[in-house]
C-alpha cells in the first residue's frame, strides 16, 4: 500500500537464515500489524508470504499487501478476523519449520501445512516452535482461540513480573498500570499509520471516484452542447 519503502517478502526473507530472535520479532509485529489492519475495519486477503513484506530491513515495519474490507455482519466480522489469526500462525508455524533447515523448500512446507494435516500433526510441528509459545499456537489451531501473538506475549509477561513479585514479596505495584504500560508499548502504532496510512482513504476514494465519472461525463456533456451551439451560429 505504501510504495516509500525498500521491501523484502517473508518468503525471501526467511532464506536469509534469520536468528530464532529475529524470526519471533517479526511474527510478532505481523500480529501487532494485523490487529492494527482489523481495528481499522480490513483483513488480509492473501496471506502467502510472498504478499507479506518486510519493510527497510527493519523487523518492525511489516506489509500486508492484500487487503479487504471486513463484513458488517457482526458474525461474519468475528469469522473473518478469526480466520486471519488462524492463518497468521499457520504462515508462521511453516516459517518456524523451514528455519530448522530441514531439507524442504519454503513452497513445499507450505503447500502441505494443510488446515487438516496441520491439526493432525499438531504435536510434530511444535517440535520446531520455541516453547513459550506453544500454548498460543495450541490455543489458536486446535481450539480457535481468537487472541493476537502480540496480546498473549503482553498477558505472558505480565504474568512473569507478577510472579517474580510474589517470589521477592513485593505487592505493592500497580497491575492496572502494569497492564495499561505493556499494551501501550505493544503497539506498532505510528509505524502502522505510516505503513497503512491509506487504509482510511480506500473509502474516500471509491467514493470520490463514483462521484466523480458522472460529473465529468456532464461536463463532457455541457462542453459538446456549447461547441455544437457555437457551430451553429458561424
Amino acid at each position: 500500500m505504501n510504495n516509500n519503502y525498500e521491501s523484502i517478502p517473508l518468503d525471501l526473507w526467511i532464506l536469509g537464515s534469520p536468528s530464532e530472535e529475529e524470526i519471533r520479532t517479526v511474527f510478532l509485529n505481523m500480529d501487532k500489524a494485523l490487529k492494527y489492519i482489523h481495528e481499522h475495519g480490513y483483513c488480509v486477503d492473501v496471506f502467502y508470504p510472498s504478499e507479506i513484506e518486510i519493510l527497510n530491513n527493519e523487523l518492525d515495519h511489516i506489509q500486508f499487501k492484500k487487503l479487504v474490507e471486513l463484513s458488517k455482519n457482526s458474525v461474519i466480522r468475528k469469522n473473518m478476523i478469526q480466520e486471519d489469526i488462524f492463518r497468521s500462525s499457520q504462515v508462521q508455524i511453516g516459517l518456524y519449520f523451514y528455519s530448522r533447515d530441514l531439507g524442504l523448500s519454503v513452497n513445499d512446507i507450505l503447500k502441505n501445512l494443510t488446515t487438516e494435516n496441520l491439526k493432525n500433526n499438531f504435536d510434530s510441528y511444535m517440535q520446531v516452535v520455541p516453547d513459550d509459545v506453544r500454548p498460543y499456537y495450541r490455543g489458536v489451531i486446535l481450539r480457535g482461540a481468537n487472541v493476537y501473538l502480540c496480546d498473549f506475549e503482553v498477558k505472558k509477561t505480565i504474568e512473569e513480573v507478577r510472579k517474580l513479585e510474589e517470589e521477592v514479596g513485593d505487592n505493592k505495584s500497580n497491575g492496572n498500570e502494569l497492564t495499561y504500560t505493556s499494551l501501550k508499548a505493544s503497539t506498532n502504532n505510528k509505524i502502522n499509520d505510516d505503513i497503512y496510512k491509506q487504509i482510511n482513504g480506500l473509502k474516500d476514494a471509491a467514493f470520490i471516484s463514483t462521484l466523480a465519472i458522472p460529473s465529468l461525463i456532464l461536463v463532457v456533456i455541457v462542453v459538446l452542447v456549447i461547441v455544437s451551439w457555437i457551430i451553429s451560429l458561424v
